[in-house]
């Protein structure tokens, strides 16, 4: 199941993904946002901020960059990749052709065409061996050996051996309700999809078309042609009925019908009904939309509560979000407010991370020119 950044469909622009059509579900139970007579010109107020509130941490100066976990980051200087503290220092010289985020103490890193892990000092735990490497996650990661996956422990040791066509990485289910939270795995055999548990028993067998990872104690799976849920003993609570769908998030989850976006509830029915050719999981309460060209936000009731004005437009984290006017990222509140002036060639969603010296700080990656650098900026919760 891929992922993007956004749900997209396209008449007119060439970003979003082809996906057949089907009759809309009369099941539909939401009101539409009266989008037709939004009002899609850029306000005053947008176009003369002038803030320019925020700090730069570290200096513009890194080919490209990713975000900090466990306290690094890796970041291409030149043509080759490396890792750099919070202040900026490199800590592991740039010498990998790319290199991972830390996960559980572990980052993959790819030498001339094969994938191993580093620890914090730089130095091979795993020798790069493998034809693709991903994150560890609940103490096994997922790696490709040849046409297959497995799943590594942290000695670099098969835990599952290789036999999958294809796979995903091990996950806890943060929002599930179940007390006793199983990790599963969706994998791919014999053209089916079915979930293992992490001794690399199948928890449920392969019968899908496709699968995506739990959430809410849901995951989204395919049959035949169509996107439906299943719960952990497999069993299907949506039937599927949907062209395209996504993980729920904050009780809501995207889903298509008829090449429009809308949101679904855990029933399967339509609390948004599909209106968007473009949109994004709930974040923070809100959602960006794509509208008459321009991109805004609604809210958990489909009403537009910031109107579509931007040229692009992120997902909302601590209560601020990235947007793009006029080819420059800034950063605006939840009630549209420009929080940090557009500015920016390129700009990331808000990190998650946080200085507990400073509560009220947030950080972001920023590109200015050819170069990128870390910026906090103040959380504004208005």
């Amino acid at each position: 199941m891929v992922v993007l950044s956004k749900a997209t469909f396209s008449v007119a622009r060439n970003r979003l993904i082809a996906i057949s059509t089907l009759a809309v579900i009369s099941c539909l139970i939401s009101v539409s946002p009266a989008f037709s007579k939004v009002n899609n010109s850029l306000s005053e107020s947008l176009r003369n901020s002038k803030n320019t509130n925020f700090t730069f941490i570290i200096q513009p100066k890194f080919t490209s960059v990713s975000k900090f976990s466990e306290d690094l980051a890796p970041v291409y200087i030149g043509y080759r990749e490396g890792y750099i503290d919070r202040t900026g220092r490199v800590i592991i010289p740039p010498v990998f052709d790319a290199a991972g985020e830390f996960s559980e103490g572990l980052a993959w890193v790819n030498m001339s065409g094969k994938w191993g892990y580093v620890n914090k000092k730089g130095l091979l735990a795993i020798k790069t061996q493998f034809d693709i490497a991903k994150d560890f996650s609940q103490g096994l990661a997922l790696v490709k050996l040849g046409n297959k996956w497995g799943y590594i422990n942290k000695a670099g040791k098969f835990a599952i051996k290789p036999q999958f066509d294809n796979a995903m990485s091990f996950a806890i289910d943060k929002q599930s309700k179940v007390a006793d939270k199983v990790a599963l795995a969706p994998v791919n055999l014999g053209n089916k999809w079915g979930y293992i548990d992490k001794s690399g028993n199948f928890a449920i067998e392969p019968q899908f078309n496709d699968a995506g990872s739990f959430n809410q104690d849901m995951a989204p799976i395919k049959v035949d042609k169509k996107w439906g849920y299943i719960n952990l003993q497999g069993k299907l609570v949506i039937q599927p009925q949907f062209e395209q769908v996504w993980s729920f998030s904050e009780g809501l989850a995207l889903a298509s019908n008829n090449s429009k976006w809308g949101y679904i509830n855990s029933t399967g029915k339509f609390q948004i009904k599909p209106s968007f050719l473009e949109a994004s999981s709930f974040s923070d309460g809100l959602a960006s939309v794509w509208i008459d060209g321009k991109y805004g936000y609604i809210n958990k009731q489909g009403q537009v509560v910031i109107k579509p004005q931007f040229d692009d437009a992120g997902i909302f984290s601590q209560g601020l979000a990235k947007v793009n006017i006029e080819n420059k990222w800034g950063y605006i509140n939840r009630r549209g407010k420009i929080v940090i002036s557009p500015q920016f060639d390129r700009a990331s969603d808000l990190l998650s991370y946080q200085n507990a010296a400073y509560p009220k700080l947030a950080q972001a990656w920023v590109k200015v020119g050819d170069k990128w650098g870390y910026i906090s900026l103040p959380l504004n919760r208005e």
